[in-house]
């Protein structure tokens, strides 16, 4: 049986997110670091061309590298709220070459009201936006999970939807254990730094994390690709390995404003992250 080829996954393009960070001032930036976001004190702006600029960027690379499918992991907008936002990211994703399938993700800024906390509500409107917000597909031997981490970190408005997510997950996982491999995709990372470390606003409740985990090992779970910590962070539970990605967007640390290149062959699956050129690349 052959595998897939080639992917991208990118995440985090977050149009709006610019703006929203610019005009702090210098005690403002320095509580952010303290809080693990290395944001840059800027001038106040308006609007999302910066972040739409490395979004057309990214775009510009996946027609070069004409990857099988590339995976956009959450965070597109900044606002959920903003049809100005969304308008543009489809203006933008609509020049992707026809011949490379979009698949998305939804992440907490395109999902949560609040940026946190789904509803059901809003849940029903992502999913008129950008179809399924978990679901599953092929390709070449290979199973790919898409995970709406945002309800798995956050469900208490929607707890029916946590059940019948997590049910979702054990049945694919243990309908897949034939295939070549097995690869999942959230927002969130399952852990950033450790399988058994505490919970943090960067990675998943260890309650939901350890069920997910058993899983992921009883049926041979091979690697999980992230976005949210707008830097790059892997890290792996014995056979498992879980990689976050920097944003294409504005990063929140030393990495710069990128995508992740994933390839599937005999030998197993290996990734590169490599930076998109742009002008003015510096946040400030």
């Amino acid at each position: 049986m052959t595998t897939a080829r080639r992917f991208v996954f990118l995440a985090d393009a977050q149009l709006g997110a610019y703006a929203t960070f610019s005009g702090l001032s210098t005690e403002e930036a320095e509580a952010f670091l303290e809080r693990g976001m290395r944001v840059s004190s800027v001038p106040k702006v308006e609007g999302y061309e910066w972040d739409a600029l490395r979004y057309r960027a990214a775009v510009d690379a996946l027609n070069e590298l004409r990857p099988d499918f590339v995976v956009v992991g959450g965070d597109m907008i900044d606002d959920a709220s903003s049809r100005e936002q969304l308008d543009e990211l489809f203006s933008i994703t609509g020049q992707i070459d026809p011949s490379i399938q979009v698949r998305w993700v939804p992440g907490n800024h395109d999902i949560a009201p609040d940026g946190v906390a789904p509803t059901y509500d809003s849940i029903e409107r992502y999913r008129e936006a950008f179809g399924p917000d978990y679901y599953a597909f092929s390709a070449n031997g290979t199973r790919f999970i898409v995970m709406n981490t945002v309800v798995l970190v956050e469900p208490r408005n929607v707890p029916e939807h946590f059940a019948e997510q997590m049910a979702f997950i054990e049945r694919e996982l243990k309908a897949s254990v034939d295939a070549d491999h097995i690869v999942l995709f959230g927002h969130h990372p399952l852990f950033v730094e450790s399988a058994n470390e505490p919970d943090t606003y960067w990675n998943i409740p260890q309650k939901t994390r350890a069920e997910l985990l058993r899983l992921i090992h009883e049926c041979g779970v091979d690697i999980a690709f992230a976005g949210h910590l707008h830097r790059n962070a892997e890290a792996s539970d014995g056979d498992f390995r879980m990689v976050a990605s920097s944003a294409v967007g504005y990063p929140l640390g030393d990495d710069p404003s990128g995508l992740r290149i994933v390839d599937v062959g005999p030998e197993g699956i290996t990734h590169e992250y490599r930076s998109i050129n742009t002008p003015g690349h510096e946040k400030g």
